[in-house]
Order: C-alpha cells, then structure tokens, then sequence
C-alpha cells in the first residue's frame, strides 16, 4: 500500500526536489514540488507548471511551455456519484435503479498526501471526507514525472466489507479550456469546431440536457461528440498552434467492454471542457454494483499538451504519444497491490467462422453471464474487463491480463451468433495461448429473409449514417407519412427502413423542437406507429420457424408486440433503456430475442410481419422533445428449420 506522509497543520512546508539526470535520450529536466504556506500545490518539470487548489485537490492552474490552458476563474476537478442499494424497494441486479438518489461527493477539505517524491516523479493524492450515504473511499491522484510534456490522474477507489451494496453511477475528470481551445477532435473520422463560451451564454435556451438552441439557429449538444471508448483512445481540443489531449492506455476499469461509448469534449458557458469517464452508465451499462470488501483503481490517464504548425501536426503528434503510452502499459511506475504489473497476453485464434475478413471483431474477458444475470456490456463495477481487436486471419492478442478466471466473448460484423468459452483461467504471466478456437455462425435452419446488417447499430437504415444530429427524430413524419411498410426483395434498408423506430408526437403544425421549459406543454398527442414487413412464401410451410429481432438500442424500458398476418405472435418485454436515441448515438446495448412459431402459420403468397410498441409508460398527454420510447434494430431475420 502507499505510503502517506501528512502535512498537519505547518505554517509553511516546502519541499522542493530538483535534479538534472541524463540518460540515452530523451534527456529528463527537473521535477519539482511546492507546498506552499497558504492554499496552492505547485508541480512543475521542464515544460508542464500545474497549481492545484489544497481545500479542494482541483488544478486551478495549467500552463505547457509557460501558455496559461484554463478558462478565467475554471479548473480541473473530478466528478462522483455513488449511492448504497435500496434491496427493501428495487432488485438492482434486474437492472433498475436503486431509488436512493446517486449523492455527489463532494470535492471539500480533503485529506492530503504525498505518495511519491522523488528526483524523477512526484505522486499526491486528495482524498475527500465521506458524506452520510456515500458508499466509497476515493482517492484521487495527480502525477508529474519528469521529461513528460503532461500529467497523470488516477483514483484508486475501495469500500469496506461491513458496508452494503453500493452502485457507483459516475466517476470522471474533467478541464475547462480558454476559449480558443474550440476545435475538437476525437478520432481520425471525428472532428470539428463547437461554440464558444460567449455562443452558449448567449443561446435561446436549452432543448435537452446540455443541449442548447443557438442564436444561429443551430442546436449544439454535448452528445454530438460521444465516442465508443475504443475509438477516442486519444482525443483532445486544440486551437490549431497546441492542443490538450487525453490519453487512454487502456480502458481495463471502465464497464461496459469496447463498446462503451462515453462524452469527450463540448462546449460550456465557462469554456469548452475535455472529458474522461472513468466510469459511467451512459448508454446502456448500468447495472452491476460492488458488494462486499473491494478495491478498483481506475487509470492512470496522461493528459497530453503539444504545440505544432497546425491541426493536422497537433493530431498525429497526439496519436503518437497514444502509441508511446499503450506500449508501456500497465505503468512500472505505479506501485499498488490492486495494479499488478506483470500480467498475461492471452493468444488464440478462431477458425470456421465463415468470415472474409475479422479485422472489426472483437475479443472481451470478462464474468460469466450467470454472473448476476448481466452480460458483459454492464458488467465492470467490481471487476476489470479486457478486450483486443481481432487480426484479419481471426487472431487475436489480449494485452496486459491480471490473474483471474473469466469467459472469453468474441463478436464480429456480419457474424450471426456471439463466441463464449467459460472457464478461461488466468494464473501465470507472459503468453497464454488458448489454441484454434472453433466459431461457426448460429442457425436455426434455413434463411427465408434478413432486414438490416448483423453489426450491433443501426448505421445501414435511413439516417442512420448521419445520426450526429439532435432532433432527427422531427424528420421521421415528413420521411414515413404511412410509416415503414417494408417489402422484402424491393425494399432498401438505407431508404426504406428508420433508423428508429419511436413514439412520435402529433400536433398542429407538425413536431417542432421547443425551449424549456415549453418543451413540456401543447395539445397534441403521442402516436405508436406500427411498423410492417412484408415477405413472400412460395409453398405451405412446415417445422418450426424462429424469428430473430436483434436491437441495437432501446430508449426507455418497454417492449414490442409482433403480429403475424394480422394475429398476435408474440411479445418482447422487459427492454431496459440505454438513451443512445436522444443522445445522438446509433447504438446503445445490444441484445437479441428469438421467437419460435409454428412454420404453418406463415401463408402461401404475401405475409405480413407488424411490430408495435409497448412503453412501460404511457405519457399521456405530456409532450418532449425527444420520444418518450423508442428502439433501434440491428437486424431482423426469419429461419425455417424444415420438416
């Protein structure tokens, strides 16, 4: 465990640690630490100088080769929200929330330590006072080491045994910038400018949550820049001359496996902010909680400052220093029984799959579904969760593995069926090679049709390869005036087929987005469209007959109702909400549902297939601006296994 050296009540304590020590190359300046008399921190080494606030552990100020990086009067800080499990009102593990509000913990006179000091690096730590309900101990770590053009956070969190089940709902670090930080890149694919301070303070008002109307008639949202985390392991904002990056080695902590998608970067009325979720339950991975003794630590993260002639230099910079930090993970530096630094890379390759090409496939450890009945997109709360891309040819090389016993998972495009072998141990360091994995396609008999792509979103249908856009919703009346009426072998899903399938608000004049908090008034009235597709059989049917209804998202708990030829067949239920669909995402947590039927009930000639909507709740008469239900298909498809 670290060491921790308090500083009491001292007057004035000063410790200063300076050394120039020259090695190969690069040659390393000097680190050093100042505690000062009154209510600054400061660390400084040869191109990073950070002042962090005592009574509070935020950075109060932040300069990279002597430019000051923080909005006036803003700073870096965490935010934390935890609460313990109501067991008497709610079952947690059924996915709901616990009905004790998520308290924040409060960032106020924290306990403060030095952990490391010495002529290459400087660790300390702010560990804020508990409040009544707060389930975790959290401490939070700033690192400067010498010759890096940057620092490290990191918080190792724990909670004691003779305490209950706890639900850590929200864990992350966050900067507001200077206003000229306004061009925001977060993958290669991702980039732009968002509005400045002044463009935000000025705005008509908010439509949703972070989301305002601009006086240019635009709407900004902070979710128009969310990423899945595997795809923003760099990203920053910048000016065009230096640029702020975060740099993610790895997300082993965060929940949710490689599909998680977390906020980046957006824009505030104090200055745009760059993000990092630590761990959060943004789209779709709520659901697992901590029980009993534990403890997580979640990071590091290296914050990355750069100077460059313009944008593009700035970038390719930043991914390189991404590639440096991936290299080097897990850290040698840190020293912590709960970050073990020898660790495994688990080997294997997967055969019969039927696939071309494997290159966008994923391979996940994890817990066994049976593990509090979650699969592993919610899974995380008290465990770690790795995953490395599949090679081309099926490899694959998951890097950097603590000893355990896990279930490996694999999922590909195109790929009907998801990978599972239970039993994985883990209880050696180096390669671990789990040999020629067999994988072949999931069947249950012979294809009769398909609608949309087997790849966990709904980026194939119509908008859905622009869904970067608050309210595309509005468009759904003007786009399906008779609602998807979809013919099997005529119909194209990128025309033919809605991103979403939602309840839709009817009024006067057409759905429109409204300020807040008029957004929640007007005559109108929520419609349920009933969508169809329509398919052919050539002959009398016989055997049974499964139909598979994959989603990429759901918004709000609720279920769909299917219908065959105009006869009820069957029902989903229990679809829990991710929020993908305000949010601005064309995925949220994947999940699949088979309905087996008798194969005589399809008809010779024309079948209809309808699908209706099932909200938990019914709004009655409440308009939003955004709908209150609402799902997104991956795929459909209908097999026969003939008799």
């Amino acid at each position: 465990m670290f060491k921790k050296i308090g500083f009491g009540r001292c007057a004035a304590c000063i410790l200063l640690v300076s050394i120039q020590c020259m090695i190969s190359t690069p040659v390393f300046a000097e680190v050093s630490m100042l505690v000062e008399s009154g209510n600054r921190i400061i660390l400084k080494n040869s191109s990073v100088s950070m002042a962090i606030q005592k009574s509070t552990g935020r950075i109060i100020s932040l300069e990279y080769q002597g430019d000051s990086l923080l909005s006036p009067k803003q700073f870096g800080y965490f935010t934390i929200l935890a609460s313990y499990v109501d067991d008497s009102e709610t079952n947690y593990m059924a996915g709901k929330e616990s009905n004790v509000k998520a308290k924040f913990l409060r960032d106020q006179n924290p306990e403060f330590n030095i952990h490391v000091n010495n002529p290459e690096m400087v660790d300390i730590s702010f560990t804020p006072k508990q409040p009544a309900g707060f389930p975790f101990k959290m401490e939070l770590h700033y690192v400067l080491r010498a010759g890096d053009s940057g620092f490290y956070y990191y918080v190792v969190a724990s909670k004691p045994g003779d305490t209950g089940d706890a639900v850590l709902t929200q864990l992350r670090f966050g900067m507001r910038l200077n206003d000229s930080m306004v061009n925001i890149r977060v993958n290669d694919k991702l980039s732009g400018v968002i509005p400045d301070s002044k463009a935000i303070s000025s705005a008509k008002g908010m439509v949703m949550d972070a989301t305002h109307a601009l006086q240019s008639g635009e709407v900004d949202t902070k979710y128009n820049w969310s990423s899945p985390t595997q795809e923003a392991l760099v990203h920053g904002l910048h000016n065009g001359k230096q640029g702020v990056w975060m740099v993610t080695p790895s997300n082993e902590y965060l929940c949710g496996g490689p599909t998680k998608q977390h906020n980046t970067s957006h824009a505030t009325d104090r200055g745009p902010i760059i993000l990092k979720l630590l761990y959060s339950h943004h789209y779709g991975s709520r659901g697992d909680y901590v029980s009993g003794k534990w403890e997580k630590v979640f990071g590091p993260v290296f914050v990355y400052m750069n100077k460059g002639e313009d944008a593009r230099h700035l970038w390719y910079d930043a991914k390189r220093e991404g590639e440096k930090h991936r290299k080097r993970w897990p850290y040698s530096w840190l020293q912590h029984p709960e970050y073990p630094i020898d660790r495994a890379v688990v080997t294997g390759r997967f055969k019969d799959t039927g696939l071309t090409h494997h290159s966008n496939g994923w391979v996940v450890l994890a817990q066994p579904q049976e593990y509090r009945g979650l699969d592993w997109q919610q899974q995380g709360a008290e465990n770690y969760i790795y995953r490395a891309r599949m090679a081309d040819d099926g490899s694959y090389a998951i890097p950097a593995v603590r000893k355990g016993r896990y279930t490996l998972y694999a999922f590909a495009p195109d790929m009907i069926g998801e990978f599972r072998k239970d039993d994985v141990t883990i209880d050696a360091t180096g390669e671990v090679k789990l040999g020629s994995l067999q994988w072949s396609p999931r069947s249950f008999g012979k294809l009769l049709w398909r609608v949309g792509k087997p790849d966990r979103t709904a980026a194939e249908f119509r908008r859905g390869d622009d869904h970067r856009h608050w309210g595309l919703w509005f468009n759904y009346q003007k786009d399906f005036p008779e609602d998807v009426d979809f013919a099997v072998g005529k119909s194209k899903e990128r025309s033919d087929w809605n991103y979403a399938h939602m309840a839709i608000w009817e009024e006067k004049g057409g759905w429109q987005p409204r300020i807040q908090p008029a957004d929640r008034t007007g005559e109108g009235n929520w419609r349920l469209p009933t969508w169809k597709i329509r398919f052919q059989c050539d002959e009398p049917m016989s055997g049974r007959a499964t139909l598979t209804i994959a989603l990429a998202s759901v918004n709000r708990d609720g279920g769909i109702a299917i219908g065959l030829n105009g006869k009820p067949l069957d029902k989903i239920t229990g679809l829990e909400n991710d929020s993908a669909l305000p949010r601005s995402g064309i995925y949220g947590r994947f999940s699949e549902h088979f309905i087996a039927f008798d194969a005589s009930l399809l008809r010779t000639g024309e079948n209809v297939l309808t699908l209706d909507l099932l909200p938990r709740k019914q709004h009655r008469g409440q308009r939003q601006n955004y709908p209150h239900f609402g799902v997104m298909y991956d795929y459909l498809q209908l097999e026969i296994d003939l008799q």
